[in-house]
């Protein structure tokens, strides 16, 4: 199983969200899956946090000089 199956990209999780964005401004969209579709949005907003947080750790790591 390769990365982009087992888990989606920081890219594909915000297309995710605005996806769900749009069906949560539907007034169609029923109840139960505004619920199921909130949800899912808040565990996407918590991955996309953590993928922001290890790539500002990564790039604000200040190399140790070499003695």
């Amino acid at each position: 199983m390769t990365k982009k199956e087992s888990e989606p990209t920081y890219e594909e999780m915000i297309a995710e969200l605005r996806e769900i964005a749009k069906q949560l401004d539907d007034p169609n969209t029923p109840i139960e899956d505004a619920v199921n579709l909130h949800q899912r949005g808040m565990a996407l907003i918590r991955k996309c946090e953590t993928f922001l947080q290890k790539a500002e750790l990564t790039i604000t790591e200040v190399p140790q000089p070499t003695e």
